[in-house]
């Protein structure tokens, strides 16, 4: 832990913030932020099926295929193929977050801590996928089942016994406001770090985490994010100079386990 109890994080000493400007330039805070995808979630499977979301459920857990992609990315991680491993994992309190973190956290030793910010656009949703049915907010999964996912998880301290959502459906004009709240909150712990950060988190909610990461105000298309691909921004603290070094990494997947 940091002198400021943020976890994961190794302070650096004066010297080294000097020898890391004069090596890079101007700043003094130079955390790195990998992007991971959930693995593939039933309701995933679903849509792959039918091209439709009739069948969801309101908090999907992971396929036969999403628990093997779970396990080869952690594998990947722990192993260095996407350069430095996260220092610090976040994961989304939906339960298909929280199953791809749980052998990304084993595999590196770290705590995995819930964040209540990093759900899927519109939140938990109890919907039948029929587009003529309204959409109604659902609770999301209570503390106990959350502990039951994965002994590692650390739960915010509004995570309910009933669920951890109390909101009503997310209208998507308040994401992106959603996506800075992200970010600042993870600078706010771990800026001035050296800290690799790990964000455990959803497809389409990526999509504007990638803007807020990049400055991008607006975007008519779309990232491609599969499920459990590992993107990495470097200098996420240094403002102007945050860098997408790759986007969407499925290496340590087959070709017949790549999934979306």
């Amino acid at each position: 832990r940091s002198a400021s109890g943020a976890p994961g994080t190794t302070p650096r000493t004066e010297a080294e913030n000097n020898e890391r400007r004069e090596a890079k330039g101007e700043g003094t805070a130079y955390m790195d932020l990998l992007l991971i995808r959930h693995a593939q979630s039933e309701n995933n499977l679903v849509w792959a099926h039918t091209g439709a979301s009739v069948g969801r459920v309101p908090d999907p857990l992971l396929t036969p295929l999403g628990e093997r992609q779970a396990a080869a990315v952690a594998q990947a991680l722990a192993q260095g193929r996407y350069a430095a491993p996260p220092s610090v994992l976040y994961a989304s309190l939906m339960s298909r977050a929280v199953l791809t973190a749980a052998p990304i956290a084993a595999a590196l030793d770290l705590a995995m801590h819930g964040h209540p910010d990093l759900f899927e656009v519109g939140g938990p949703l109890d919907w039948s996928g029929h587009e003529d049915v309204p959409r109604r907010a659902h609770r999301g999964a209570g503390r106990a089942s959350l502990r039951e996912l994965s002994p590692r998880l650390v739960l915010p301290d509004d995570a309910g016994e009933h669920g951890w959502w109390d909101g009503p459906v997310e209208v998507e004009t308040d994401v992106p406001a959603r996506a800075h709240r992200v970010i600042d909150s993870v600078l706010a712990r771990h800026g001035g770090t050296d800290a690799v950060v790990g964000l455990v988190t959803h497809g389409h909610f990526s999509q504007f985490l990638v803007r807020a990461l990049l400055g991008i105000p607006t975007m008519t298309g779309w990232v491609d994010i599969l499920n459990t691909s590992v993107s990495r921004f470097s200098d996420v603290d240094v403002p102007g100079r945050t860098a997408a070094a790759w986007i969407n990494r499925v290496e340590h997947l087959l070709p017949d386990e790549v999934s979306d």
